[in-house]
């Protein structure tokens, strides 16, 4: 099974079905992952000054945080799917780039947050925390990936 195969039926046991209220929780929780990535790069070199990068980061982190609550909401029109679904496929494949070039396996590590999911699931049902996203039962631990950098 695909790492998007298994994604999916994750988000489906999680009552996650296609739709305007989950899309916009989603892209939420797609920014707060690429926040959290942001945070563990250092910038050097020729750029925007930190604080300006600084505050795009928290003018995104706000929006991300409104989206999983639902004070926003995103839709992709019919006109821009393929151009959505392209981008989507152009980020797994870039983010795909920079794990090899960081030297991670991406795969095991893939398999470990997948499994660690599916660890959030008690009785086949999610914990789901206030503005849909899905929670951490009590007891589960986060995926150690020490042994895939």
């Amino acid at each position: 099974m695909t790492n998007y195969q298994r994604t999916a039926a994750w988000l489906k046991a999680c009552g996650k079905e296609p739709g305007p209220a989950n899309l916009s929780v989603q892209v939420g929780c797609h920014i707060e992952e690429f926040i959290e990535f942001l945070h563990t790069v250092e910038i050097k070199g020729k750029t925007l000054p930190l604080e300006v990068i600084a505050a795009a980061v928290h003018v995104l982190d706000d929006f991300a945080a409104d989206l999983k609550k639902g004070d926003a909401e995103v839709r992709i029109s019919d006109d821009e799917r393929e151009q959505a679904l392209d981008a989507l496929c152009d980020l797994e494949v870039t983010l795909n780039g920079v794990a090899y070039i960081a030297g991670f396996d991406k795969d095991a590590a893939d398999q470990a947050v997948l499994a660690s999911n599916d660890a959030k699931l008690v009785d086949g049902k999610p914990v789901i925390k206030e503005g849909g996203k899905i929670g951490k039962p009590e007891g589960w631990v986060a995926p150690d990936l020490a042994a895939y950098v």
